[in-house]
């Protein structure tokens, strides 16, 4: 693929079964994220020699296309991640407006960016799966090297607006970071803004 978006593709992961949600999916996963977690899934994201390509919103889209039967069928679709996909806000943006209404659209962010970089997105987005890492802000900055106040309140105005059926909010047991206590604590501010599920990180 090739074009004059810097879209920073790193992997395209087609054929994915019921792990974004309903149906078969294809995650595009984009390089680049502000947080420097100490388990990171995709520690590729961050490194400068990480191969990545750019494509236009059309390149994508056909591109995704020839799975276009199994989408419809199943109820799945295209799931954008990472990284940290709200740095390509704009151009998932331009994607989503070519993308047939019978496919899904859903984001794997952590939800750390500024509300303006989330609010254009929430028209076109079906479901939001958010990656919490923590409701408490130390543990949270131990653990990313970040701040994560804006979270919270992004995580409100995102319910508010889309609504707490479309988004999926991750709360993880992570070792040396968080207790069982911790994460009843993170389950108790979140699950009232959307769907609260508790995974182990895998080291």
């Amino acid at each position: 693929m090739g074009g004059y978006y810097d879209s920073k593709i790193m992997s395209i992961n087609r054929l994915r079964v019921n792990t974004d949600g309903e149906g078969i999916t294809t995650l595009v996963a984009f390089w680049g994220c502000k947080l420097k977690c100490k388990y990171c899934i995709n520690p590729q994201c961050t490194k400068e020699k990480t191969y990545r390509v750019s494509a236009s919103p059309r390149e994508l889209v056909e591109f995704l296309s020839i799975d276009d039967i199994y989408f419809v069928s199943t109820g799945g679709g295209v799931v954008f991640g990472g990284g940290e996909p709200l740095l390509q806000n704009k151009y998932i943006l331009d994607v989503g407006k070519l993308i047939p209404k019978k496919w899904q659209i859903r984001i794997e962010t952590s939800l750390n960016d500024s509300w303006e970089n989330i609010k254009i997105l929430t028209p076109n987005i079906d479901k939001w799966i958010v990656d919490i890492k923590d409701g408490n802000w130390d543990i949270y900055k131990k653990y990313t090297r970040v701040d994560g106040r804006k979270v919270y309140k992004n995580m409100l105005m995102l319910s508010e607006i889309v609504g707490k059926e479309k988004i999926d909010i991750r709360i993880p047991r992570i070792p040396e970071f968080n207790n069982e206590e911790d994460v009843a604590r993170s389950v108790e501010k979140y699950k009232n803004l959307g769907n609260v599920e508790i995974f182990d990180y895998i080291m």
